[in-house]
């Protein structure tokens, strides 16, 4: 399956407009949260329909910089995954919206609340050969380091992964830790910042087997 992987869009409508036209048709559309830089349901309905108007399906969990109100437009649009594991043609897909404690005036969890959600989506999914994790923040640890050289990914990401080796972990927040990185056998993927045209393409086979690629609109 071809995945068409971005996050931190930040609202960039026509930042995304580019990135669905130089990245061509894809099984399914993930966008990995910071979906808006603190705008509305609304906003982010918007930003859903331009993906899903190219054809494609679309899954999204929601970012610091988004809100709890935009994770309940995703779930009413039937594309949210935040603590929630759907079997997609044959893949399985979870996802962890938000971030660890940073700003409380940010969208945010406790880690033993992030634990939580990821066990519930993992649940829905756990007989799935191949699985993937669709987080905002990546684990902490791996693809997470900030300019000032904090590590900044979440705790019970990094736990649940090594406890559950899903195939790929699809992530962002952290922009300058762009990058692929292996975590055992899990393939972790840092998007980039889509507002400025970063995505990543991951194809993820029936077996979970998993290639990515870093690409720039």
């Amino acid at each position: 399956m071809k995945l068409l992987c971005i996050t931190d869009l930040h609202g960039a409508e026509a930042q995304l407009d580019a990135i669905l036209k130089h990245a061509g048709p894809a099984d399914t559309v993930l966008l990995g949260g910071d979906i808006t830089n603190f705008g509305t349901a609304d906003d982010t309905q918007h930003l859903v329909g331009r993906c899903q108007a190219q054809g494609m399906h679309v899954w999204a969990v929601a970012g610091n910089c988004d809100s709890a109100a935009i994770d309940r437009r995703l779930f009413d649009l039937g594309v949210g995954l935040h603590g929630r594991g759907v079997v997609y043609e044959g893949l399985g897909l979870h996802g962890l919206s938000a971030m660890p404690p940073w700003r409380a005036t940010m969208y945010q969890f406790t880690e033993e609340e992030l634990a939580v959600f990821l066990a519930q989506g993992q649940a829905q999914v756990a007989a799935t050969p191949a699985r993937v994790v669709l987080s905002h923040a990546p684990p902490r640890g791996v693809r997470d380091r900030t300019h000032f050289l904090h590590r900044a990914g979440s705790i019970a990401l990094r736990e649940h992964v090594e406890k559950t080796r899903p195939a790929l972990v699809v992530c962002g927040h952290i922009h300058e830790a762009r990058g692929v990185e292996s975590l055992g056998p899990t393939v972790v993927v840092n998007c980039g910042t889509g507002r400025h045209g970063h995505y990543a393409i991951a194809k993820v086979d029936a077996d979970g087997k998993v290639q990515v690629e870093l690409c720039k609109a």
